[in-house]
């Protein structure tokens, strides 16, 4: 059995290499309904379809480059990464920064999958 560091991983928006990312977390997840029947309480649950969501928290601020401008005019970007191959058409959902008075400034770019086409690398 293979083990995979972290440090080993690449993830790309539109084709470019994030260098200073430190954490980047690739998520993918199925949608649900529970139904119950009138009178019963027996439920189910149903599949409805997938989701996928990244979040990458980087050290340099200038590698943020155009997350605002995608952020504010809704620009989809190429997400493709890890261990598990991810890639997916998203929209930047969230930014945000950290600044510890005692430790390292970070950045946070959080996205979702925007359309059902998720392939493996």
């Amino acid at each position: 059995m293979a083990i995979t560091l972290g440090k080993d991983c690449q993830i790309s928006l539109d084709g470019g290499i994030i260098a200073s990312a430190r954490n980047v977390t690739l998520t993918e997840s199925a949608r649900t309904i529970e139904v119950n029947a009138y009178g019963s309480r027996e439920s189910s649950s149903y599949s409805t379809g997938y989701e996928c969501t990244v979040s990458v928290e980087l050290n340099d601020p200038t590698e943020l480059g155009s997350a605002f401008t995608r952020m504010h005019t809704g620009t989809t970007f190429m997400v493709s990464g890890g261990v598990g191959g991810f890639s997916f058409l998203a929209v930047l959902t969230g930014i945000s920064e950290s600044d510890p008075i005692d430790g390292v400034v970070t950045c946070t770019l959080e996205a979702r999958m925007t359309d059902r086409r998720l392939t493996r690398q």
